[in-house]
């Protein structure tokens, strides 16, 4: 009886003393800074504004990395389980569920974009699928045209254009996404990112001459972001700009041409560049030795692609490129040339591109080479 009535008034001063009330929002800044105790009420373009213990309070937009939301639906959180697991399909489903279940208008529209975005990264190697993402992230920044994930979605929707086959759509998409950034006091990352998708699009264009131009021109924008301390995505998306100019070389079949610019790339540069080099050098290989069969041209390529996945200081992007091609060498040295077990290794490199870099665009890449 005694213990009962201990818990009792146990738990009640804990209630006063605001251990036991509504859960709040948590807001964590991209330095790392967690702002617990929040209530998110509005998400801008440029301003997050909150309330904490009764206070009006902002927070720049450029600043947010994400809000992790209170007492979302369950649906929520395996959604963004699905995605980390590189399973788009499953986390648009269950975005949508939870969008449908948020009893938060401001969570509600934070679900419905996550479920289009979704649908757009799985739709990456189906044409009739992105369609469909393409669509409903229109959809959405009509409804919310002043967002916080105005330039996701505009970043989503281009490359979701790309990928239905409408690259002159996504030229103008990111166009938009690159003027915004700039008139809008966008962090000038933006500008960068938009120029580098500009040149993707191109490439899927057939323009492989102002491709290259916009590549460059890539780099020039992300350069001007951080200087000396630029941070890993800023580093990641120079190196991915300076291998896109090979890649649009490798597009025009002018194999030889990019092996030398990309190992010039790796003489002259160090760290996530010259990583990415290494890897551009080991895609170009690839491609010409799988053309003509060239088993020598073939091993050429899984050194090179072994270098990239060990000199890459970040990770991401070029470690995930350089599994997906080592598991595409994999299968193209075959049964004469590998071991009898070829099949599982390959397998367990496109696995792996899945599951620890579902982020990247070689997530789509690895899912197709794993169906066929």
């Amino acid at each position: 009886m005694k213990y009962s009535l201990f818990l009792t008034v146990l738990v009640a001063g804990l209630v006063c003393d605001g251990a036991l009330v509504a859960q709040k929002d948590i807001l964590v800044t991209r330095d790392g800074r967690r702002i617990r105790g929040a209530e998110v009420t509005a998400m801008t373009s440029r301003t997050i504004h909150y309330q904490r213990s009764g206070t009006d309070l902002e927070l720049p937009a450029s600043l947010l990395a994400e809000v992790q939301w209170a007492d979302p639906p369950e649906e929520f959180g395996l959604a963004r389980g699905a995605a980390r697991n590189g399973d788009f399909a499953a986390a648009a489903n269950l975005y949508s569920a939870a969008a449908d279940k948020a009893s938060r208008d401001i969570l509600k529209s934070e679900a419905t974009f996550l479920a289009a975005e979704s649908l757009a990264r799985d739709g990456a190697g189906d044409p009739a699928r992105a369609q469909a993402a393409a669509e409903k992230l229109n959809a959405w920044l009509t409804a919310h045209p002043d967002h916080f994930r105005v330039p996701d979605a505009l970043l989503a929707l281009g490359r979701a254009q790309v990928a239905a086959g409408a690259p002159a759509e996504a030229e103008a998409t990111f166009e938009k996404l690159a003027q915004d950034a700039l008139s809008s006091g966008w962090s000038p990352l933006w500008n960068a990112r938009a120029k580098f998708e500009q040149a993707k699009a191109l490439v899927a264009k057939g323009d492989h001459g102002n491709a290259r131009a916009a590549f460059r021109a890539a780099i020039s924008a992300a350069q001007t972001v951080g200087g000396e301390n630029a941070a890993p995505e800023v580093v990641v998306l120079i190196a991915e700009a300076s291998v896109g100019v090979g890649e649009a070389m490798i597009e025009e079949k002018n194999f030889d041409e990019a092996l030398r610019y990309f190992q010039d790339l790796g003489r002259r540069e160090q760290g996530a560049v010259q990583a990415a080099a290494k890897a551009g050098e080991g895609e170009a290989l690839f491609l010409e030795a799988a053309d003509q069969g060239d088993v020598e041209g073939l091993r050429a390529a899984q050194v090179a692609l072994a270098e990239a996945n060990l000199l890459d200081p970040t990770g991401g992007v070029t470690t995930a490129k350089a599994l997906y091609y080592s598991g595409r060498v994999l299968l193209a040295l075959g049964p004469d040339n590998e071991a009898s077990n070829y099949k599982q290794r390959a397998a367990d490199y496109f696995d792996t591109v899945l599951k620890e870099y579902s982020s990247t665009r070689w997530a789509a890449a690895a899912a197709a080479a794993a169906r066929n």
